[in-house]
């Protein structure tokens, strides 16, 4: 399976294919409650992360046939402008802040590349390749260490299974899904 960099003219899959993995992600059914909502608000959201990353110089990978798309961002910084997030609700922007508060207070210091979502379409879930994204982004990022909020159990046990360890205790918003932030050195 190849990974490699997104194109430019492939943003609206990657969009898709993040909106499509994380429709049922226990922080996304949080923050955007409601199917028919979530699948309207999930393209702005993923659209708004994506263009903050590409802008603070982090990396959109994918596989090859395009089922599959990760978004990598140094340090955790993403570079929002005020019109990013047009189009969500203000409750859904104020689950946001708040989810955005908590985990800027859970982040490490220092030097690290974020994994701030690793999405696989529906069809090629549970065949190891959010795994092989991962290995890549490793690979390029060499001897930074690596960093991501698990959003469920089952992710957290594939992230322990490539080298990451807890960093840290589970943490949520009040009424919201337990995040747990996640370590991987180089």
């Amino acid at each position: 399976m190849i990974v490699r960099a997104a194109e430019p003219s492939e943003m609206d899959t990657v969009v898709d294919v993040l909106s499509e993995a994380f429709h049922e992600d226990p922080v996304s059914v949080w923050v955007f409650p409601g199917d028919e909502r979530r699948a309207v608000a999930l393209p702005i959201f993923h659209r708004a992360i994506m263009r903050g990353t590409l802008a603070a110089g982090g990396h959109v990978d994918v596989t090859g046939d395009l089922s599959a798309a990760v978004l990598w961002t140094p340090g955790g910084e993403e570079d929002m402008d005020g019109d990013a997030f047009a189009g969500l609700t203000g409750e859904e922007l104020g689950r946001l802040a708040a989810l955005s508060e908590l985990m800027e207070k859970h982040a490490p210091g220092g030097e690290y590349h974020h994994a701030q979502f690793i999405g696989v379409r529906k069809r090629a879930q549970r065949q190891g390749i959010g795994a092989r994204l991962l290995r890549h982004g490793f690979d390029r990022n060499g001897a930074v260490p690596a960093y991501l909020e698990a959003s469920s159990q089952e992710s957290a046990n594939l992230y322990r299974r490539l080298g990451f360890r807890d960093h840290g205790r589970a943490f949520s918003v009040e009424g919201g899904p337990p995040m747990l932030p996640m370590w991987r050195d180089p």
